[in-house]
């Protein structure tokens, strides 16, 4: 009898966990050869604000990371990092039994046929950096970034170092090291668990292509990659955020930026042009529009559309750059920027 009971408590135990292990991750799929799958952050790191537990997603391409399949491209031995843009204040959780992606999808697709680990990284971005546009500190576009990258305070947030974009990106990784050891994920760590920052790619969208941005002016990364960034002007200065300015951890010619001529998300289209010349991007080319035009764009590191030709909503031209649904006409633009 006592075994019995032993054995219905071991099944009831199974069942009231298994709700829980279904919430926090998600079956692996294939798409293009690509596997993917989600992991909430509580899953790696219990402590995370529960406000921000979006799921992050995890992208690898095993021909390339298992099999080493010689008709395909190599294993790059790197990470790339995606941090998204800004939530909008009215995002909602998806309904049951559906799964949101975030507009990063397909380029993350490729990125991983092309040889990168890949992780979509989910941070506490419900705040824009553009609530330090107004500020005559010039340093309080840096203190916001690494408030939310490191953990700290500054005016306008904060955000606990468990949150931080650091620490969850190494709970992540050392959860994928357990969870997939042959996929090498605790490459892209140092042996006193901090990131190996010379072996990621960081790439990201709006406030995600600034954080980008800041990371690599910190750590010696392997490429930056903007979209629709960075967006860091101070009105009150009425000029680039300081943080441009500073030496570089990472060579300039590693850092591409893809932007639209319409978009005025958090600065105008002439200030994110004065931000990009602040970097020193230019000094690889002037701003390059890549409209009809075929790789290598004269070998630019700003790179400019316009598309569709005629007049769009600042909001629409600011996601243009990375939208799935633009997968045909930038698909190019994507590769020359992963891989340049």
């Amino acid at each position: 009898m006592l075994l019995i009971r032993s054995q219905v408590l071991a099944v009831l135990a199974l069942l009231t966990i298994a709700p829980i292990l279904s919430a926090q991750t998600r079956p692996k799929v294939a798409e293009g050869g690509v596997t993917y799958w989600s992991l909430l952050p509580s899953a790696s790191e219990p402590e995370v604000t529960k406000e921000f537990n979006d799921p992050h997603w995890i992208y690898v391409q095993q021909d390339i990371v298992l099999k080493h399949d010689a008709r395909l491209p190599a294993d790059r031995h790197e990470l790339l990092l995606w941090i998204p843009g800004t939530k909008p204040p009215n995002g909602k959780e998806p309904e049951p039994g559906h799964v949101i992606r975030g507009s990063s999808h397909n380029f993350c697709l490729m990125a991983a046929s092309l040889g990168y680990h890949v992780i979509a990284l989910s941070y506490p971005n419900h705040l824009s950096a553009s609530s330090c546009n107004n500020e005559k500190d010039p340093e309080a576009f840096e203190n916001f970034r690494m408030a939310i990258i490191q953990g700290g305070s500054s005016p306008h947030i904060t955000v606990s170092r468990t949150d931080s974009i650091e620490n969850r990106l190494i709970k992540l990784l050392q959860s994928l090291s357990k969870s997939a050891p042959n996929e090498a994920w605790d490459s892209f760590l140092n042996a006193d668990g901090g990131i190996k920052w010379e072996r990621i790619a960081v790439a990201g969208q709006s406030q995600g292509g600034g954080h980008s941005a800041l990371i690599g002016i910190h750590h010696p990364v392997t490429r930056v990659i903007c979209f629709g960034a960075p967006k860091d002007y101070s009105v009150a200065l009425d000029k680039p955020a300081a943080w441009y300015l500073k030496p570089s951890a990472t060579p300039k010619e590693r850092f591409f930026a893809f932007n639209h001529e319409q978009d005025r998300q958090g600065c105008t289209p002439q200030h994110q042009i004065d931000n990009l010349k602040a970097l020193k991007l230019d000094e690889f080319g002037q701003p390059t529009s890549v409209d009809g035009a075929k790789p290598p764009y004269s070998n630019a590191h700003i790179l400019m559309t316009n598309y569709p030709g005629t007049k769009v909503d600042s909001q629409t031209a600011h996601g243009t750059m990375i939208s799935p649904k633009n997968e045909a006409l930038f698909g190019e633009v994507w590769r020359y920027m992963l891989t340049k």
